[in-house]
């Protein structure tokens, strides 16, 4: 199915409404959604008051022995909070891209409104994985599984228990991705030709991440984070300085650091993590294999196949972009600049 048909069979005169209607209030509509909740919250600020499960994380179990700090579990009211920083990030989204990236492509030279936008775009998403990257690694450095010591992701599962900037991390880059589908489903952004692979890697994501999440095997979704994360930072800038005019040798010379980054962590980072999971997730000396949902256990000899068939899957997405990169640098050691052959051809 091409993306025009896509567009076709999924447009409606209700779909389109309401696309126009979020499309011109996304500054308008989280703030009097995060506005009405705060009233709500200080009005009685209790941690009874539901409106606190939207501000804070939920279900504190108790302080770890070792530093004092307080662990937590998992329960619905972490909808709450997913749901708040859906709101959260459409807001910040949309005042990141007007009222820093706009100005700052319009200082840097660039006339085209397609060029403008896809600035606006990237800068965002660039940001936002620079942030997120950062904070993965200090959870991974204050870890058993620093530097990626792959067998520390199972021994002792199941780890239910979270440090409050453990679950944090998780429950946002969770509502940072539901967020991005919003934006692909109403077409907050003019979509690209690969627009359904695009879907496809987003539902992906929200099904492992929110797997990952009830089955308490986060410490191996921190890792795949932090993989994932870290090599989009250098996509995005490597389009950022394209679309500000760089000269083709410093566009180019960023797109092949990105590429190798790119298989560095989503071919051999990955990887080890999938071939973790595989083979060291039901050895004995690890953890108890046993399926017992109610105590936190859900891996099996057969659970673990249905994760490594989500990341199999995703890894199959990362393979075909990978071959859209090698056209790109075939043309860059044809003479030609990096250009990425995934955009619209809008001029």
């Amino acid at each position: 199915m091409s993306i025009q048909t896509f567009n076709e069979k999924t447009k409606s005169p209700l779909s389109s409404g309401l696309k126009n209607y979020i499309a011109e209030r996304q500054i308008e509509l989280p703030l009097k959604i995060i506005g009405a909740i705060l009233v709500s919250y200080f009005l009685a600020p209790d941690p009874q008051n539901p409106f606190s499960k939207f501000l804070f994380i939920s279900y504190p179990i108790y302080k770890s022995e070792s530093d004092g700090s307080v662990l937590y579990g998992k329960g619905y009211w972490d909808l709450a909070y997913i749901a708040f920083w859906v709101v959260n990030f459409t807001l910040i989204r949309e005042c990141i891209m007007w009222y820093i990236l706009r100005p700052l492509a319009i200082w840097g030279g660039i006339k085209s409104s397609r060029k403008i936008n896809r600035f606006m775009e990237q800068g965002y998403v660039t940001i936002y994985y620079i942030i997120a990257a950062s904070f993965g690694l200090i959870i991974m450095n204050n870890s058993p599984y620093s530097f990626y010591e792959t067998r520390h992701l199972w021994i002792g599962y199941p780890h239910y228990k979270m440090t409050y900037l453990l679950k944090s991390y998780y429950l946002i880059q969770f509502s940072f991705w539901l967020q991005q589908i919003v934006v692909l489903v109403l077409q907050l952004e003019k979509p690209r030709k690969d627009l359904l692979q695009l879907i496809a890697h987003h539902i992906i994501t929200i099904l492992l991440i929110g797997g990952s999440y009830i089955s308490n095997f986060t410490r191996t979704g921190n890792t795949v984070f932090i993989t994932m994360d870290a090599s989009d930072i250098w996509l995005g800038l490597s389009k950022c300085l394209k679309y500000l005019s760089f000269p083709g040798y410093v566009t180019n010379a960023m797109f092949i650091f990105f590429m190798i980054i790119w298989i560095y962590n989503r071919h051999y980072l990955y990887g080890i993590i999938t071939y973790a999971l595989w083979a060291d997730s039901c050895l004995p000396e690890n953890n108890e294999c046993i399926w017992d949902p109610l105590n936190g256990y859900w891996l099996t000899w057969w659970s673990k196949y249905i994760i490594l068939l989500g990341m199999t899957l995703l890894q199959i997405l990362m393979i075909y972009w990978f071959t859209l990169i090698l056209k790109i640098v075939w043309k860059v050691i044809n003479g030609k600049n990096a250009e990425d052959t995934r955009s619209d051809t809008e001029k």
